[in-house]
């Protein structure tokens, strides 16, 4: 009789147990998934924060001292057999705009500051304005019967691409900058494109001013 009692004691228990225990391991994973999604989210704010507190440079010193960026996203919550609503979760990240220039201590210990200038992957030369005409492509489709009377802003004619026209007549439709000395058979051509970054004015070798912002 008393072993019965004792099985039917410790079956009771475990009823009461096992559920307490999945819960809280539920309640565990909980917490840990959302360390993990916040921990994604966060990391990727940050670095869309910081970028957007670069290209806040470019506006030339007319944009905000501060760049400020939410993120707002769902989370729901791991349930078992249980579901849960979702919940919102909220993250904020704040950075200040960055003045592209870097300081430094000189040797009288006054501080210094380096110019900041704008490249591209292919130029020669090196610009002081984000608005400066050779660094916005105004891309023109023209016949390409028609291109060898045409000329750039410069008085420049237009000569075959390298890339993307080596060795080939101009086809029906190409394509030209007002900037440029080259007509493109293809509008995908790595020549038509401008990827610009910001330098060190002491970065740029032997690239020289630009003659319409330098």
């Amino acid at each position: 009789m008393f072993q019965r009692y004792r099985r039917a004691s410790l079956a009771v228990e475990t009823a009461l147990v096992l559920p307490l225990f999945f819960l809280g391991m539920v309640t565990m994973i909980s917490f840990m998934d959302i360390y993990r999604i916040q921990t994604e989210h966060l990391q990727t704010l940050c670095e869309r924060t910081k970028e957007a507190g670069m290209y806040a440079y470019v506006l030339d010193g007319s944009g905000p001292e501060e760049i400020t960026l939410p993120d707002v996203y769902r989370y729901t919550p791991v349930g078992g057999l249980i579901p849960l609503p979702a919940v919102w979760m909220h993250n904020t990240v704040k950075v200040h705009a960055w003045t592209g220039a870097e300081f430094s201590k000189g040797g009288d210990g006054k501080t210094e500051s380096e110019e900041m200038v704008y490249v591209t992957a292919s130029g020669s030369v090196y610009h002081r304005k984000t608005g400066c005409r050779y660094l916005n492509v105004s891309i023109n489709q023209v016949s390409g019967a028609s291109v060898a009377g045409l000329r750039n802003n410069s008085g420049e004619k237009y000569s075959p691409c390298e890339t993307c026209s080596r060795n080939q007549k101009p086809s029906g439709a190409v394509y030209i900058t007002s900037g440029g000395n080259r007509y493109h058979n293809l509008a995908t051509c790595s020549g038509l494109k401008r990827t610009v970054k910001l330098v060190k004015l002491s970065q740029v070798g032997s690239m020289h001013a630009c003659s319409s912002c330098g």
